[in-house]
């Protein structure tokens, strides 16, 4: 495997984040979409269908998150932001966590926590895309 030098790494940790973020804006419309219509055990029609798909989406984009969260740790090895690519994972790893709790119990404690999450995951790839493009 080819060595990447400090310009190359900055450059693939940042375009990582900027796809962190991507993916944790669509999961939070998604989120909001399935909290608008409501569950599919809560309504009929069109709206049980929809709801049933945001769902999936919802599921699909968080695994691929938690996937990207990797390949961000991956990326930043043995630089000034391997830190905050490892936070970044285990923020992810949580709040992934927090959706399938969610699902399984119905508690709205655990989609708060998923709320939570969705924040501190947005705040540290945020961070992360703004000190790699900085640097």
């Amino acid at each position: 495997m080819k060595k990447m030098n400090v310009t190359d790494k900055r450059s693939s940790v940042h375009k990582q984040a900027r796809d962190q973020l991507s993916g944790l804006s669509i999961m939070f419309l998604l989120g909001m979409a399935v909290n608008l219509i409501g569950l599919p055990s809560e309504v009929d029609g069109g709206a049980k269908i929809a709801t049933r798909i945001f769902l999936i989406l919802h599921g699909i984009i968080g695994l691929s998150l938690a996937i990207g969260a990797i390949s961000v740790v991956a990326r930043a090895r043995n630089s000034s932001y391997a830190q905050a690519a490892r936070i970044g994972l285990v923020t992810i790893v949580l709040t992934v966590v927090c959706g399938i709790l969610t699902a399984i119990t119905k508690s709205n404690w655990w989609s708060y926590a998923m709320a939570v999450g969705f924040l501190a995951d947005f705040w540290i790839y945020g961070l992360l895309f703004i000190k790699t493009d900085k640097e």
